[in-house]
């Protein structure tokens, strides 16, 4: 009967051998396994075949084909080795994008975020003007026919914005609206207003002779079916012709 005990005895330990050796086989397999994966996902992300663009910002004007295409040309780099400030430029040409923040989110994806173009007016016929006076140049225009369209014979959009502002609060508290602001070479201005008035101010002293004319704005005869074009640039005083309403862009200028 001993003999039995110690057969066993023996076969429970060959057992327990067995089953320890295949826990060890089982976890380096499957440590093997998880090692040829990631070798499989650094390699894939050396050769840029699994980066994602994901946009994760709401963009009225920005989409992410559109970020897509412009990216194209980096994303053919490994996931680790692409140009994150490269990108950010790239990304900062479309003309609706004001800024980006560019990152890696792992394990494929690059996710960008934009701020988008804040437009406050017009620049001539193509062009918008952001709140600091800068320049950008959408394919289309859509949407924007209720911004007051700026312009200058030499230009110089941050100076036309500001004086823009400064004419809005002056004549908006008489009910008055400025439909276009130009620039002429001499430095002088050019406005048309909503109700198709046309104002011809000087380059010096531009606001203090506005405020004179808004004193008698309202005391000056309309004529029917007519517009008005007060020239204020005199020394000592100011002209004021009644043309037909034709209304003007800020390409017929003719002062």
């Amino acid at each position: 009967m001993r003999w039995i005990k110690n057969l066993i005895r023996r076969l429970g330990r060959w057992l327990l051998w067995l089953t320890k050796a295949t826990l060890l086989a089982g976890l380096a397999g499957a440590l093997t396994w998880l090692l040829l994966q990631g070798w499989h996902v650094w390699n894939d992300h050396q050769q840029g075949e699994l980066v994602q663009v994901k946009l994760v910002s709401q963009t009225a004007h920005v989409n992410e084909e559109e970020i897509k295409a412009l990216l194209k040309p980096q994303l053919g780099l490994g996931f680790w080795q692409l140009d994150l400030p490269a990108i950010r430029k790239l990304v900062e040409t479309h003309p609706w994008v004001a800024h980006a923040e560019v990152s890696r989110f792992w394990p494929n994806s690059l996710r960008i975020e934009v701020v988008e173009q804040t437009p406050v007016a017009r620049w001539g016929d193509d062009a918008l003007l952001n709140q600091m006076g800068e320049i950008f140049k959408p394919a289309q225009l859509t949407e924007m026919d209720d911004l007051i369209q700026l312009s200058a014979v030499n230009p110089e959009p941050v100076e036309v914005l500001t004086m823009l502002k400064q004419m809005l609060a002056l004549i908006n508290p008489y009910g008055l609206h400025i439909k276009a602001l130009h620039r002429l070479a001499d430095g002088s201005w050019h406005a048309w207003l909503v109700n198709e008035d046309e104002w011809l101010l000087p380059a010096q002293d531009t606001l203090p002779d506005l405020q004179r004319l808004l004193m008698l704005y309202g005391s000056i005869p309309h004529r029917d079916n007519a517009k008005m074009r007060i020239d204020l640039r005199y020394r000592d005083g100011f002209a004021v012709k009644w043309l037909p309403n034709e209304n003007p862009t800020v390409s017929d200028i003719k002062p």
